[in-house]
């Protein structure tokens, strides 16, 4: 039997939470990171949902 890696990709989720004036200043605080990272929640760091759409991007055999 061989040993395989997969690569793989997928849509994932952020959720983060940022203090601002108005929804624009909001969503310039985050596209310019200036957000605390400690306020941010990822697929794959806690959320039960994401990883939709799942796709195999290169299968390599692993040799012993």
């Amino acid at each position: 039997m061989a040993k395989y890696k997969i690569i793989t990709r997928w849509t994932g989720y952020s959720e983060i939470e940022v203090e601002a004036d108005t929804k624009e200043n909001a969503c310039e605080i985050v596209h310019l990171a200036e957000h605390d990272p400690n306020n941010e929640k990822s697929t794959g760091n806690g959320l039960s949902y994401g990883y939709e759409d799942e796709t195999i991007l290169k299968v390599e055999e692993l040799v012993s």
